[in-house]
């Protein structure tokens, strides 16, 4: 780091945290730097106050977890055990929009509220609140994650994101800001042309940014578009993909054209950052300090290398506990210790949302996502592709080719030969055409939606 970066690290930094009330971020972080080191018995011994904690606290002062609570039978004390945890109810999506107000503490501080609501991408948009003391934790967290991936407080960082609400503010005093602290040089993905990639592309090389944070498709098209016109691309210290599904071609591609490693991370907006890869590259690890994390499979908790559903506990949200809530994403339990000296648990094989998920002709579970890029990358001409199921034993073929330009038969041929591949013979396979496919409001691509694979789930 140069000087002045090191001097906005150690004083500016902590000065204008400190004015705006913000100061307990650096605290929370050095805790989480400490923390992340400690012994497996250690860290499940801090996890296990905070649940126990959260769930006596909720049961106490929360209206809502008193009714789940009493009508399930329990009481926090009868939770010992990660099995324990399984007889507390979970908590969906659609509970949070039907009891939000009586999810909050009556008593704790309104002064002291923070309001979101999720993009809405999977649905109705999910409104919730958050304690400024885990606004804190959240940040922390965040910071703590980016550095694994080369990003320090002082230094200049580039993003390519779609969410409206994530672009930095435009007023005045953010103009002021920015004379004094790097600024955030950022690209819209929703609206991604090559134009603007090459555009974007220059001015990474001007700004030239440690790291990069982006929507893991919207760097994939970024990577393809210059790859395409054979543009060298601005090759920074490390590249942090999120918010969608990064598959192993994905990342061999971006990797390749950036000539960059790639850190993965699974994120949302009601929990931040959830859990990220390390310098090892080798899984996934937890933001284990503040959230408590099951995959599970029906009523059951996984085992070693199965796929299941996520269930997120926020171990540090006071406000507004959100206990065993339903992320909608999947993963795997990576087993063993981290070269990397981190007890953090690892996950691996995030593979987007059950309901990304096709169900074959003998129900085997296929990744929609993956099956998507697969075909694409195969034949490009097809363009963009998204996959619907809505019964079993069917599946639509959304194509991006334009109304008026239905596929040619060596290109049904191929798309019905890569579905037996993956799907299994006998799949019906139907077709629209359509002049594009639009991004989801927060500005990530579905690769595909299917009301079918949910049970298979259960």
């Amino acid at each position: 780091m140069s000087v002045y970066q090191q001097f906005v690290k150690q004083i500016l930094n902590p000065f204008d945290l400190w004015r705006s009330g913000d100061y307990a971020e650096i605290q929370n972080l050095r805790e989480f730097e400490r923390t992340q080191f400690l012994s497996p018995e250690e860290l499940r011994e801090l996890v296990w106050r905070r649940l126990r904690n959260i769930l006596d606290r909720a049961y106490r002062r929360i209206p809502y977890y008193k009714l789940v609570f009493d009508r399930a039978g329990l009481i926090p004390s009868d939770i010992r055990t990660d099995a324990d945890m399984l007889s507390v109810p979970i908590l969906e999506k659609r509970d949070v929009q039907a009891n939000l107000h009586t999810m909050l503490d009556p008593e704790f501080p309104k002064n002291r509220l923070i309001f979101d609501k999720t993009g809405g991408s999977t649905g109705t948009p999910v409104n919730y609140y958050y304690s400024i003391e885990r606004k804190w934790a959240r940040q922390a967290a965040m910071l703590r994650h980016d550095r694994w991936a080369g990003y320090e407080v002082g230094q200049r960082f580039a993003s390519i994101w779609g969410a409206a609400r994530d672009m930095p503010p435009s007023g005045w005093k953010q103009k002021i800001k920015s004379l004094i602290f790097p600024k955030t040089l950022q690209l819209n993905s929703v609206q991604m042309t090559p134009e603007l990639v090459f555009e974007f592309n220059e001015q990474l090389k001007r700004y030239r940014p440690p790291v990069i944070l982006a929507y893991a498709n919207a760097l994939v098209l970024f990577a393809i578009f210059l790859k395409q016109r054979g543009v060298s691309a601005y090759q920074p210290k490390g590249i942090i993909t999120s918010a969608e599904v990064l598959t192993l071609e994905d990342r061999q591609l971006i990797e390749g054209v950036f000539a960059a490693p790639v850190f993965n991370r699974l994120g949302c907006r009601e929990f931040s950052v959830i859990a990220s890869e390390c310098e090892q590259h080798s899984g996934m690890h937890l933001m284990a300090e503040g959230l408590y994390i099951e995959l599970i499979r029906g009523s059951r908790h996984t085992e070693s290398g199965e796929t299941g559903e996520i269930i997120v506990t926020d171990l540090l949200n006071e406000a507004m506990p959100m206990i065993r809530y339903r992320l909608g994403d999947t993963a795997s339990w990576v087993t063993g210790t981290c070269s990397c000296g981190r007890s953090l648990p690892r996950i691996d094989n995030v593979a987007g949302r059950v309901t990304d998920f096709i169900v074959g002709m003998d129900n085997r579970l296929c990744s929609g996502v993956a099956l998507a890029t697969f075909i694409v990358s195969k034949r490009p001409s097809l363009g963009q592709i998204q996959i619907i199921q809505e019964d079993y034993g069917k599946i639509l073929y959304r194509v991006g080719c334009g109304k008026d330009v239905p596929l040619q038969q060596h290109d049904l041929d191929f798309l019905r030969e890569q579905t037996e591949l993956y799907l299994g013979n006998g799949m019906t396979i139907d077709y629209e055409y359509v002049d594009s496919i639009p991004h989801e409001p927060s500005g990530k691509f579905i690769f595909s939606k299917s009301t079918v694979a949910r049970k298979y789930f259960k």
